[in-house]
């Protein structure tokens, strides 16, 4: 029995965007729960390559990610061709797309950094996934804007 009222004797145009099957929760996640306890002195190192190690699957999530959404075949492309008045919020995204881009690589760059502080790589990676949870809330409000308002109508 199907899940949707549709039919689906027609195949369905390429959606890559539908097939990225990483679920970037668990490595977000795994990040978040290495912020909340600060690194000793002693175990600084330890921690900062701790940290790198789970930076860079949130990073490679993150690049499919973009590689989902952006581009001629990406969702945004598809929310554009359906809802153009959503341009402008598209163009916001890929923005935010950038500077998270921009902001992972500078942390990744810090844990390298023997003489960065450890504390300020923590801020920094606090706000990398407060963005990331932002960004993905504006994902889910330009999909629900698109595809369940209706306008003008009661």
């Amino acid at each position: 029995m199907p899940v949707t009222p549709y039919s689906t004797a027609f195949p369905l145009p390429e959606q890559p965007w539908r097939n990225s099957g990483i679920p970037p929760g668990d490595s977000v996640r795994a990040l978040a729960l290495s912020l909340m306890n600060p690194a000793s002195s002693a175990s600084e190192r330890s921690w900062r390559v701790q940290l790198r190690g789970l930076l860079d699957p949130v990073r490679k999530a993150f690049a499919e990610h973009r590689a989902a959404t952006e581009g001629a075949h990406g969702l945004y492309a598809e929310v554009v061709h359906d809802a153009p008045r959503l341009a402008h919020t598209v163009d916001g995204l890929v923005a935010e797309h950038h500077a998270l881009d921009t902001a992972m690589a500078k942390l990744a760059h810090w844990t390298d950094e023997v003489s960065a502080d450890a504390e300020a790589i923590r801020r920094g990676a606090l706000e990398v996934l407060g963005e990331l949870s932002r960004h993905r809330q504006h994902d889910a409000d330009l999909v629900y804007e698109a595809y369940t308002t209706d306008i003008g109508g009661e």
